[in-house]
C-alpha cells in the first residue's frame, strides 16, 4: 500500500508528459498549415544560440511562434512599418539546409533570423510592397 501513491504520482506524470508533447506536436502541425507560414530561426543579437520557429505573415506584421513553447500566442511581432532588414545575408556555418542569416531591427532593438532563401525573397518582397505609409507631411 505504500508504493500505490507513487505508482499514481508516476502515471499522472506519464499522462501529464504525453498531454504536453501531443499539445506540441498539434500546434506545430496548425502553424505549419496557416497560409503564409515558414520555418524561421531567431537569436538576439548578443546572443549566440538560436530558437526555432514558425513565422506567419499578416497583412501588417509577422508573428514569430517558438516551436518548442506551452504559450498560445506569438513569442514575438514585427510591425509590417518599422522592420528593417539589412541587406547583408549570410549563409549560417553547419546548416544542414543552407539557412541565410539577416540582420533585422525594429526600433532601437537588433535581432537575426534565418530562413531558407526562397523564404527571405518573400519576406523581403513583403516588406517592399508595403503601401506607403502616411508621415504627416502637408
Amino acid at each position: 500500500m505504500g508504493w500505490t501513491w507513487l505508482l499514481w504520482l508516476l502515471v499522472l506524470l506519464a499522462v501529464l508528459a504525453l498531454l504536453v508533447g501531443l499539445w506540441m506536436l498539434v500546434r506545430l502541425r496548425a502553424l505549419g498549415r496557416v497560409v503564409g507560414s515558414f520555418s524561421c530561426a531567431w537569436r538576439a543579437a548578443e546572443a549566440q544560440d538560436w530558437s526555432s520557429g514558425v513565422a506567419v505573415y499578416g497583412v501588417e506584421r509577422i508573428d514569430w511562434y517558438r516551436i518548442l513553447s506551452l504559450r498560445p500566442g506569438p513569442a514575438a511581432r514585427w510591425r509590417r512599418s518599422e522592420l528593417v532588414i539589412e541587406p547583408g545575408r549570410r549563409v549560417l556555418p553547419g546548416s544542414a539546409w543552407g539557412a541565410l542569416e539577416v540582420e533585422c531591427h525594429v526600433g532601437g532593438d537588433s535581432f537575426y533570423l534565418a530562413m531558407e532563401g526562397d523564404a527571405l525573397a518573400g519576406l523581403t518582397s513583403w516588406l517592399e510592397s508595403s503601401p506607403p505609409v502616411d508621415r504627416g507631411a502637408a
